[in-house]
């Protein structure tokens, strides 16, 4: 580990190297920068049943931070627990950024935990061609560990601290696939709608993608996926809302990126019987966006006794911000808590 110098009068780096190879370095800003101060769950009744709620709207204030992978700059932000005992790292899902998930920080943070999240290349604010990653196992290997080390940077953080990977759609499938490689550096992994199956494209996509892969790997096509159809985004009008004027989503994945995200399913499948930590698997079994049978896939193949899965009946892609979220938030809370409280 290389540390860097701490300016007064800029933003404070830490570089971090989690193995060797390509290790980003991080930069926290010397400033807090809020995502709102409205409960996740606003007071705004929908047919008198449940509440809207806005996924970027956070309780808790965030810090806004960068890292560096592969000489593309990413950009994110932690929220910071006082006191914290674990850190959690989030990963996005395809076309969307670590912002989306401010809500969600919010009630982790009043659960005691520290979370981070990063923009991965190609989303959100961070650099990269729209929908692309350079290698999924450098993003996988080194952004990962960068974003449970990166609170260290805060003062008076405490170092060494449980962490806990959440993942969400693509995002949820990396999180598996860390765990699967890197499991002795985790506590536990949270995977909501991990995108292990879905359905396939036409064969004369395929083709193009396969010519695209080695003629222009970088370039972003549209995902086709259906997110505002039954089975798709969410049933809350508020977050469809503010998800259809976000100008940092997007629909598009490069043919690099689609091979990879490919070989990640399949690698995670096959290998779902060396888990070694214990996991959690939130899947709506309205999903139509990613097939809830691959998580019951998983789920089935992994070793007993590791894997807590819970379906929502109901339930549209993103749980977290779907009808049940209070129930979902609720649900993951009380898990991670039931884990850290195991030696």
């Amino acid at each position: 580990m290389v540390r860097g110098l701490v300016h007064p009068a800029s933003p404070a780096v830490r570089r971090i190297d989690p193995g060797g190879g390509a290790a980003p370095s991080f930069a926290t800003g010397g400033r807090w920068h809020a995502h709102g101060t409205v409960r996740p769950t606003s007071p705004r009744p929908i047919g008198g049943t449940f509440f809207a709620v806005n996924p970027a709207l956070s309780s808790h204030p965030s810090h806004p931070i960068e890292a560096r992978l592969e000489g593309l700059k990413l950009t994110g932000r932690a929220w910071l627990a006082d006191p914290p005992r674990a850190v959690v790292a989030l990963l996005h899902g395809i076309g969307e950024h670590s912002g989306r998930y401010a809500a969600l920080a919010g009630d982790l943070v009043r659960a005691r935990c520290t979370v981070v999240g990063l923009d991965l290349p190609g989303h959100g604010e961070s650099q990269g061609p729209l929908g692309d990653m350079r290698s999924w196992v450098a993003v996988r290997d080194h952004a990962v560990p960068a974003m449970f080390t990166a609170p260290e940077a805060f003062p008076h953080h405490p170092a060494r601290l449980p962490r806990v990977l959440i993942g969400h759609s693509m995002g949820g499938l990396m999180a598996l696939d860390y765990a699967l490689t890197h499991g002795q550096e985790l506590k536990a992994v949270v995977a909501s709608a991990p995108a292990l199956r879905s359905a396939m494209p036409p064969w004369w996509k395929l083709a193009l993608a396969n010519v695209a892969r080695v003629t222009t790997p970088s370039i972003g096509f549209p995902t086709g996926l259906d997110t505002n159809g039954e089975g798709g985004v969410s049933r809350d009008p508020e977050v469809m809302r503010h998800r259809d004027a976000d100008r940092l989503v997007h629909d598009r994945i490069s043919p690099r990126l689609y091979f990879d995200f490919a070989e990640a399913r399949q690698r995670v499948l096959r290998d779902a019987r060396r888990l070694q930590v214990p996991a959690l698997l939130l899947h709506g079994d309205a999903d139509r966006m990613v097939d809830p049978q691959g998580t019951k896939e998983f789920a089935a193949a992994a070793p007993k006794g590791l894997v807590t899965l819970k379906l929502y009946g109901g339930g549209y892609h993103e749980i977290f911000n779907d009808l049940d979220r209070e129930r979902v938030v609720t649900d993951v809370v009380e898990w991670i808590d039931s884990v850290l409280r195991r030696r």
